[in-house]
C-alpha cells in the first residue's frame, strides 16, 4: 500500500474512516487524528478486555513519540494483547534481552532510511509487542486493527525485523483500505491459491494479501538497495520471492471471472498496480 498507492493514500483512508471522531473544529492535525483514529478502532473492537485497553491508549497518547510501543511478559496488558492474537498462555518463558533489542533495531532501521515510512507507522501502529514463543514470525489481527506482534528468531538480522514491521503495516494499511472501499465480492474466501510468502495453499483474500506484502517487500529492497549483498531469513531471496508474488499475481489474474465475480473494483485496481510493479522489478 505505501509504495504502492503512496502515504497520502494510506493517510486518507484513515482521516475518512475516523472522521465521525474527530473532535472540536478547524484544521485536524497528527494527534486529533490519531485520538480520532483510536476512538474509531475502540469502536470496531470487540467488546471486552482489549477494547478498554484500547480506551487506556487513548488517554495521553502521543504521536510524535517513538515509532513503536513495545510491550513484553513484564508488562500487565501482555496478556491481553497475547489473546487478542491467540497466545493467551500466561506460564511462558521470559522474553529474553535480545529479543526486545532486535525489535528496537528493527524499527530504527526503518526510520533511517525511510522518515516518511516510519512516521506512518507511528501513527496507525498503536502498539507493538513481542513474548517468548516456540515459533518465529509476525502477525497482525483484522479484529484487531493496529496491534502488531513480532517474534524475532534468534538468527534474524536486523533487516529481517525492519521487513516483519513492513509485512504487518501492509497488513494493517489494507484492513483499513477494506473498510474504506470494499475488496472483496461474496465467496472469495471459497477459493484457494498458492500464498507468496507462505509458499502454501490459502484463501483468495489471504492470497491477495500476500502478494501485495510481497510486493511492497521487493519494493522496499529495490529503492534502499537491499536487493543483494544481505542474507534474508524471513522472506527469503529476492529473486525466489519475486517469482512467487508473479506466480501468485498470475494465478490470480487467470480466474474466470477474476474482475466481475471475485474481487471488488479497488482490489483488481491493487493487484493490476502490484502486477505491473512486479514486471518493472
Amino acid at each position: 500500500m505505501y509504495h504502492l498507492e503512496g502515504s497520502q493514500e494510506v493517510l486518507r483512508n484513515s482521516a475518512v474512516l475516523s472522521h465521525p471522531y474527530l473532535e472540536g473544529e478547524g484544521a485536524v492535525t497528527q494527534q486529533s487524528l490519531r485520538a480520532a483514529y483510536l476512538k474509531l478502532l475502540v469502536a470496531l473492537a470487540p467488546a471486552g478486555a482489549y477494547a478498554d485497553y484500547l480506551r487506556t491508549r487513548i488517554s495521553g497518547d502521543r504521536v510524535d513519540g517513538p515509532p513503536v510501543t513495545l510491550y513484553t511478559d513484564t508488562s500487565p496488558e501482555i496478556d491481553v494483547l497475547g489473546a487478542v492474537f491467540g497466545h493467551a498462555d500466561t506460564d511462558r518463558p521470559a522474553t529474553p534481552a535480545w529479543q526486545l533489542d532486535r525489535c528496537r533495531e528493527g524499527a530504527a532501521f526503518i526510520a533511517e532510511r525511510d522518515a516518511e515510512l516510519a512516521t506512518l507507522m507511528s501513527l496507525l501502529t498503536h502498539t507493538v509487542f513481542t513474548m517468548s514463543a516456540a515459533w518465529a514470525g509476525s502477525m497482525s489481527e483484522r479484529n484487531a486493527i493496529g496491534a502488531t506482534l513480532i517474534v524475532p528468531d534468534e538468527h534474524w538480522h536486523t533487516n529481517d525485523v525492519a521487513e516483519a514491521y513492513l509485512h504487518e503495516f501492509t497488513h494493517t494499511a489494507l484492513f483499513l483500505d477494506e473498510r474504506a472501499k470494499g475488496h472483496f465480492q461474496a465467496g472469495a474466501d471459497q477459493v484457494l491459491l498458492r500464498s507468496a510468502i507462505r509458499k502454501d495453499e490459502r484463501t483468495l483474500p489471504a492470497v491477495v494479501h500476500s502478494l501485495l506484502v510481497a510486493t511492497e517487500i521487493l519494493t522496499w529492497r529495490h529503492q534502499h538497495g537491499l536487493e543483494a549483498g544481505l542474507e534474508y531469513r524471513l522472506h527469503g531471496s529476492t529473486q525466489s520471492m519475486l517469482d512467487r508474488a508473479t506466480e501468485s499475481y498470475d494465478a490470480l489474474t487467470t480466474l474466470p471471472t477474476w474482475q466481475e465475480d471475485i474481487v471488488k473494483d479497488r482490489m483488481f485496481q491493487l493487484v493490476e498496480s502490484a502486477g505491473k510493479r512486479l514486471a518493472a522489478l
